[in-house]
């Protein structure tokens, strides 16, 4: 199954965005998936529902992390590495998508009652959220940082 496919599959299981792409890619960065919901369970909502920066994009900033850090580098050109990439996959999904803010991606706010009943009724996670998994998950494949296959 390919990685949209499969968080894709997560985030109908009703894990946040977040989880569901950080948890497609466990197997290839050797973690158990249950691990990897765990670690992400605060960044659904744009972080714990505040709407600020979506989730896909914090799950697949995580999946650089855990893929692209070498611990044999030097503390410094770790990260420089590390961010370099980072800001590649935010640069590129703030092009096909005109923010990284997950309120402004969805036109409503997550972090009211209301807001999340306005998400529900106008399906937005179908409509928006689907379409941002699959978008980060192209990001990262086109970055090559990531085996194309996932178990």
């Amino acid at each position: 199954m390919k990685p949209a496919e499969k968080a894709i599959k997560l985030y109908k299981e009703e894990y946040n965005c977040s989880q569901a792409i950080f948890s497609a890619y466990a197997d290839e960065l050797g973690i158990d998936e249950q691990t990897a919901i765990r670690v992400a369970s605060s960044f659904g909502g744009g972080i714990a529902r505040t709407g600020k920066t979506c989730g896909a994009v914090t799950g697949a900033l995580m999946v650089i992390g855990m893929k692209q850090w070498n611990s044999e580098k030097e503390k410094e050109e770790a990260k420089a590495h590390v961010y370099k990439l980072s800001n590649q996959l935010m640069d590129e999904f703030k092009e096909k998508n005109k923010t990284l803010n997950c309120e402004e991606l969805l036109g409503v706010s997550v972090s009211t009652p209301e807001g999340r009943a306005k998400v529900k009724a106008n399906q937005l996670t179908g409509k928006v959220c689907h379409r941002v998994i699959n978008d980060v998950t192209e990001i990262l494949e086109k970055l090559n940082l990531i085996d194309e296959k996932i178990k």
